[in-house]
This record gives structure tokens, C-alpha cells and sequence, in this order.
């Protein structure tokens, strides 16, 4: 079986998919029961498209991370248009990040107060309307331990001021004394940042303005309103972000994990698979040699042995992945015996030869407690109510921020 490549700089000869457990595919990849095509050329924008939608997983798939190339996306012209408005965080610093699924965005003095409290396992942080449609589909369908969910677009973590705390019995004293609160009802995980801006609506916004930025044919108000138009254009865009991002001036060029299919819990023993879409966003090609290994060299509490060469080391991709296109990594994993809910992150590593050339970061909780292989996401059921004079979804008041200079839009290939 031969995969054209994921972009239309590369025209040379399609790779050749290899027979080993590690492997990587362009555009043609299996996601679940997904089976997703090769790469089409969209006859508006003459981009090449995958054919992996944020609809084709409302019913094969519990996980938020299916979608995190097109939230990181979101939050990152949130984050252009007004830069204390949200900000990326990472793991470290006294935060644990317990899934693929949580997507790393906050206001900034909310992430500078959470870093403060030390110790926070986060289930979830920012969400975006891709994130909470899907959520809110599953629930519907009574599917992946969803049993609240608010209507799209208004969602408290659609606020930039929400985080869900997996361990938070134990840090409710100390959230508290950096401006966290804790009154959700039925919610227990549940905290808002109240002295930061409810920024709901701008998710919407950020996602009209990337449709139109690449869909010049079929615009739609740029209105932050989440209606049928914004729904019908989100549920048909590409899961994986579209060609045309955000429109900061271009950032250092790096590789980005853009999804995630696999389960955001499992349990002491069981053997998890994943499908990790890569973009590779650098200005080198990853040849079929390449391995995947631990970033530290140390070997993992999620060592599967019957598909990793070590416990240090994965293998190698198989297929190589060119500058420019997205390539998908599956990977097996195994769950360490524990005794309480324990997330595991860890970072992985592209190598060729002695040279790493990218970064991935990987996460997965490990539970006894039966809820394995469920989203990691939860939800309110009741929406908090706006503060600090910002729109929670009607509207676009907001844009009387200081004037925005278009400088460079970055171009995902």
C-alpha cells in the first residue's frame, strides 16, 4: 500500500508503508474504527486537506485529544489578539498534566496564580468549542462517562480561568489562597480563577476567523455567536488544525502533536494503543530510521514488552516523515501496577542518528478505580456566570482591545 505525502511540496514518490509495529502514515492513517483517506486538495483554498474531521469522532473516540491540532489553534489567535488574555503553560512547575487531552491554555495571571499552588494534577484546563462539541456529542449519546455537559460555547472552561484538579481534596486550602475558587455545585475537581476575565465567546470568534482565513468562499459572521453556520463549518474542519493558523508572526518551527487517539485512562495491566499525529513543522525531513525513544533515556513505568525494543526505547518509525507534513506514530503502551489514580507524563523523542529532532509530550492517569478507558474530561452542567465586563458569547465588544497588526500568517503544510 503506497500514502501520497501530506503536502503539495513534496511530489516525489510516495512512501511505502512498512510492516513493523511502529509505524508512520501520511494522510491515509486508522484511527479507531475511523478510516480516514488519503490527502484531497480543497477547491476553495487549493490546500491540501486530511479527511479527519471534529465529526468523525463523535462516535468512535473519548477522547478531547482527537482535536487538540485544531484547539491549539483556537487558542492561539485567542492568544494573538490579546496575549494576557490567554497564555500556553506547560507541565512542570508544580503542574502535572494528566492526559493528551488537556489542552495547556490559561489567562495569564490564572496560569501565574496556578504555578503558585504547587502540586495540581490537571484533568482539564482551557477548552475550546471543538473540545465541547465533542463532549457535548457523547454525552448525548450517554457515551465515555460524559454525564453533565453545558451547551457549546458555554462551557466554564471555554472561560480561560477554569482548571479541573484531579487531586483537589488536597490543595482546595491552597487553591483558595491564590485567588482559586471552589463553589461549582457537584463538581468537587472544579475551580475558577474569578479575578481573571471571562473570555467565553472567543473561542467561537478565534474559529470564524481561522474558517474564513481558509475557507475565503464560504465565509460566516465573525460574530463570537455559536449558531447553526459556526456548528455546520466547525463539525466539516480538520481535527488536526487547518493550513492557515493563527496570525502571531511565525515561531521558532518545531514539531507539534496535533492528535491524540487513545485513552485518556487505563488500568494496572492493560495495554493501550495510540495514534499520534505528528506535524512536522521543522525544516528537516525525519527519515523511516528515525526512532522513538524516552527523552531522558530512562526506562518507562509504561514499557510495553512486546512491542518496545527496551524499556527506554520504542523503535523506529518506519516510514519517513517530510519537513512540512504530518505523519502519524503509533505507539503500545502497558500500565504499571498502582494503587491509586497516578498520571504518568512523559516526553518522548524523534532520533536520527545521534540528533533528536523533536519533542513530544505524552500523558497518560493510570486508575484502579474502574473509569478507564473514559474521557478524562468533565464537565458543568450550569453556566458561571461572566465578569470584568467581557462578552460570554454574543458579540464582539471585545475587539475594542488595542489595534492588531497582521504581521505574518503562519502556514501549516
Amino acid at each position: 500500500m503506497t500514502i501520497p505525502p501530506c503536502s503539495a511540496q513534496h511530489s516525489g514518490s510516495p512512501p511505502t508503508v512498512a510492516n513493523s509495529r511502529l509505524h508512520t502514515r501520511l494522510c491515509a492513517v486508522s484511527l479507531g474504527a475511523l478510516s480516514l483517506g488519503a490527502c484531497g486538495v480543497d477547491e476553495q483554498t487549493g490546500e491540501v486537506t486530511s479527511a479527519a474531521t471534529v465529526a468523525s469522532f463523535t462516535s468512535n473516540s473519548c477522547t478531547t485529544a482527537v482535536v487538540i491540532g485544531l484547539s491549539k489553534q483556537i487558542a492561539t489567535e485567542i492568544g494573538c489578539l490579546n496575549p494576557n488574555s490567554l497564555t500556553r503553560f506547560a507541565a512542570g512547575s508544580g503542574i502535572t498534566i494528566n492526559s493528551n487531552a488537556v489542552l495547556p491554555f490559561l489567562a495569564a495571571n490564572a496560569k501565574a496564580d496556578l504555578q503558585k499552588v504547587g502540586n495540581v494534577q490537571l484533568n482539564s484546563a482551557f477548552r475550546t468549542i471543538a473540545q465541547q462539541f465533542l463532549i457535548v456529542q457523547w454525552h448525548n449519546q450517554g457515551r465515555c462517562g460524559i454525564t453533565k455537559a453545558a451547551a457549546v460555547g458555554r462551557s466554564n472552561h471555554e472561560s480561560g480561568r477554569a482548571v479541573d484538579v484531579a487531586n483537589f481534596s488536597s490543595r482546595v486550602s491552597a487553591m483558595a489562597s491564590h485567588h482559586w475558587s471552589h463553589d461549582e455545585p457537584g463538581d468537587p475537581v472544579h475551580f475558577d480563577h474569578l479575578s481573571s476575565a471571562d473570555i467565553r465567546g472567543r473561542d467561537t470568534l478565534a474559529f470564524q476567523r481561522l474558517w474564513n482565513r481558509n475557507n475565503p468562499n464560504d465565509k460566516i459572521a465573525e460574530d463570537s455567536d455559536y449558531g447553526p453556520q459556526t456548528e455546520a463549518r466547525l463539525k466539516k474542519s480538520p481535527a488536526t488544525g487547518f493550513a492557515k493558523g493563527a496570525i502571531c508572526a511565525q515561531a521558532a518551527r518545531v514539531a507539534e502533536v496535533v492528535a491524540v487517539d487513545g485513552p485518556d485512562r487505563i488500568a494496572p495491566g492493560q495495554r493501550a494503543h495510540y495514534v499520534i499525529t505528528v506535524q512536522n513543522d521543522t525544516e528537516t525531513d525525519w527519515p523511516a530510521t528515525t526512532q522513538l525513544q524516552i527523552s531522558d533515556g530512562t526506562a518507562s513505568a509504561l514499557y510495553d514488552a512486546s512491542s518496545w525494543a527496551s524499556g527506554a526505547e520504542v523503535g523506529a518509525i518506519g516510514v519517513g516523515i517530510p519537513a512540512g507534513t504530518q505523519g502519524v506514530v503509533e505507539l503500545d503502551i502497558v500500565g504499571p501496577d498502582v494503587a491509586t489514580a497516578t498520571p504518568i507524563a512523559t516526553q518522548l523523542a524523534l532520533v536520527d542518528g545521534t540528533a533528536q529532532v523533536a519533542s513530544l509530550e505524552f500523558a497518560v492517569t493510570v486508575t484502579p478505580d474502574g473509569d478507564e478507558n473514559l474521557s478524562s474530561d468533565s464537565d458543568d452542567q450550569t453556566d458561571g456566570e461572566t465578569s470584568s465586563g467581557c462578552a460570554a458569547g454574543g458579540g464582539a465588544g471585545w475587539l475594542a482591545f488595542a489595534p492588531v497588526l497582521l504581521v505574518l500568517r503562519r502556514r501549516r503544510r
